[in-house]
């Protein structure tokens, strides 16, 4: 399969095998993260990776997302507040770099899912996030148990707008 099409396949995975994903995988997925694109090129981001059962459940929320203890990793993206222009820059270039992440994870058959609720608090006391950072997503990674049925999507036609709305 070439990439345009393993691009196209993604799926968002929540149930994950206990194969631990490999070094060299791994770190291209980290790598990906570290070679995204960001306004600037300030590179506002920080990322917390985190392998402990502890901190896998400190990124879980309720009956959403109980499932990601499974993952292999997980990795968490925040940025340092620093003035409102700039965070929302920030907060893009993490958001990019996540993506960069799942992309290359995917690509090398790891699965992952973007996680967009969590108990901010106790997850800032188990991961140390100081005050300052803003978390901006969650994304668990490991290798499919299985891969689910594509959802549906709106055509293009109904969400594509040629130079004007």
């Amino acid at each position: 399969m070439d990439s345009i099409n393993t691009l196209l396949s993604r799926r968002s995975i929540r149930k994950y095998t206990k194969d631990p994903v490999l070094k060299e995988v791994k770190q291209n997925i980290l790598e990906a993260r570290r070679l995204a694109p960001s306004a600037t090129n300030v590179q506002p981001w920080h990322f917390i990776v985190t392998t402990s059962q502890e901190g896998k459940e400190a990124c879980s929320f309720g009956n959403f997302n109980r499932w990601t203890s499974e993952a292999d990793f997980i990795v968490v993206g925040v940025y340092r507040k620093n003035n409102p222009m700039m965070d929302n820059y920030a907060k893009m270039d993490v958001t990019i770099a996540l993506q960069n992440m799942v992309i290359a994870g995917w690509l090398q058959g790891v699965g992952s899912c973007w996680i967009g609720a969590w108990n901010d608090a106790n997850l800032r006391q188990i991961l140390d996030i100081p005050d300052d950072c803003v978390i901006v997503g969650i994304i668990p990674f490991g290798y499919p148990d299985g891969i689910p049925v594509t959802p549906s999507k709106k055509p293009l036609d109904q969400i594509i707008h040629t130079e004007k709305w």
